[in-house]
């Protein structure tokens, strides 16, 4: 019997096109494409799509997930044409959950019930803030009116599992505009909520900003207090922390992320899209017009050391930790030998125990997460 990680468990689609990039984003994403670019761009990824062969068997249950970008942004004639090119390569089977990214500002009711229709049942809304002037400076394309409204019709629409985003750390934020945003939100009752501390990145145009002081980012003290009441105020609300940055009501987690984070292989078409079969990843080309005239993907082989110190990094990001029996079966050591002294180091900061065969971050080690991953680099 083959082991969860001998298998694909996971399908990611990009969808690259943004009626307006954010401020913030980094990500391979575009704005102002003609529909004549959607469509060249939706005939590629299908190519793609019915000519991959996968190397792993696919579990029966193996996730959706359409990211970007804005996947509610591609006009529904096209979205469905990706559709069923995976359900006829059978790369969509019975996923156990099958999400799709949307931006308020891009959805309607006759949208969200077609994503029902299609298959969707779980909708990852890009909210991040309900405080019109911080929406404003981020770039977002919708009120927090909007959000309000998109959030109440995917609900009528028929999505019983509703994930939102927020940004903490941004431009003019203070904690009373966070937590009002806060408080807002889980009176809609989601079922699942990503928080996101800013991050910025170079060559967006906040950076940019700020390297020209037209704008300022709160003082590390104002965002240490915004991670407090967000990492108080949610438990108490009834969402557990499963995960760095992500909070859910119970069986409401992210069933595809949790592949990303248990270091298991996944499925991935799209420019910019990364595929991983467990020993490599194979990263799609990020430009438009060399992912429509269908360039290669570029392979990078994955040495032992860092297949080794990914499974750590990425199982320590959870709740639940790194399961040192799966380690061991998974690589063929031991962890309490291999990093004994990386161990007790995390340990005497505080920032890590040992628990029922796992290794775990504690909340001060979830806090410096980074930190603790750099421990673990051979």
């Amino acid at each position: 019997m083959l082991h969860s990680w001998e298998m694909y468990q996971g399908c990611y689609v990009h969808i690259p096109f943004c009626q307006q990039k954010c401020c913030y984003c980094d990500f391979i994403s575009y704005q102002g494409q003609s529909p004549l670019v959607m469509e060249r761009y939706t005939h590629a990824l299908c190519r793609e799509i019915a000519s991959w062969q996968p190397d792993l068997p696919i579990a029966g249950h193996s996730t959706i997930y359409f990211g970007g970008g804005t996947p509610s942004f591609l006009p529904l004639p096209l979205l469905e044409r990706v559709v069923m090119a995976l359900k006829e390569r059978g790369f969509w089977k019975q996923p156990a959950e099958a999400t799709l990214e949307a931006n308020p500002g891009t959805v309607t009711r006759e949208s969200l019930a077609a994503y029902r229709k299609m298959g969707f049942d779980r909708l990852s809304l890009g909210i991040q803030s309900l405080d019109d002037r911080e929406l404003r400076l981020m770039g977002r394309i919708h009120s927090a009116e909007e959000a309000e409204r998109a959030f109440r019709e995917a609900r009528e629409a028929g999505f019983t599992r509703i994930s939102v985003d927020l940004i903490y750390g941004y431009p003019t934020q203070t904690i009373k505009s966070l937590r009002n945003s806060l408080q807002r939100i889980l009176a809609w009752n989601p079922d699942h909520v990503s928080v996101y501390g800013l991050s910025v990145e170079p060559g967006t145009i906040l950076a940019d900003r700020l390297k020209k002081k037209v704008w300022q980012l709160p003082s590390e003290e104002e965002s240490g207090r915004m991670y407090d009441e967000l990492m108080e105020t949610l438990p108490q609300a009834g969402y557990n922390r499963y995960e760095i940055s992500n909070f859910a009501k119970p069986g409401q987690e992210s069933i595809h992320n949790r592949i990303y984070w248990h270091y298991e292989p996944y499925m991935a078409f799209g420019a910019g899209a990364c595929r991983f079969n467990g020993k490599k990843r194979e990263t799609n080309p990020g430009r438009l017009p060399l992912y429509i005239e269908g360039k290669n993907a570029e392979p990078e082989a994955l040495s032992e050391a860092i297949r080794r110190e990914e499974l750590v990094f990425m199982n320590l990001r959870t709740a639940e930790g790194l399961d040192l029996h799966e380690y061991e079966v998974r690589t063929g050591e031991s962890f309490l030998k291999h990093y004994a002294q990386a161990l007790e180091q995390c340990k005497a900061r505080g920032w890590m125990v040992s628990r029922n065969g796992h290794v775990v971050l504690t909340d001060e080690g979830m806090r410096f997460g980074n930190r603790v991953f750099e421990v673990f680099v051979d």
